[in-house]
């Protein structure tokens, strides 16, 4: 199952008891306090499940996973091998 914006939208609603209400795909998530650091390891298994990708932990930055549309930039660069 490939990663989509309404997967991930439901990841956070439902995984990580975020209220997506008012969350837009340019929302900042770590940086505005929606997810914390402890959700950090969750949503990025979630991420290499979806996309069978690895994330490397040089990766790991607000760059490319604070808002919905971050993480689906970051996986399309992934998957083109960027």
């Amino acid at each position: 199952m490939a990663l989509t914006e309404a997967s991930l939208f439901e990841y956070l609603r439902e995984q990580l008891g975020v209220d997506t209400a008012d969350v837009t795909p340019a929302t900042p998530l770590f940086s505005a306090g929606l997810v914390d650091s402890f959700s950090l390891v969750s949503l990025i298994t979630f991420i290499e499940k979806q996309e069978k990708i690895r994330v490397n932990p040089m990766e790991v930055a607000l760059d490319n996973l604070d808002s919905v549309e971050k993480i689906l930039a970051f996986v399309e660069r992934k998957k083109c091998g960027a």
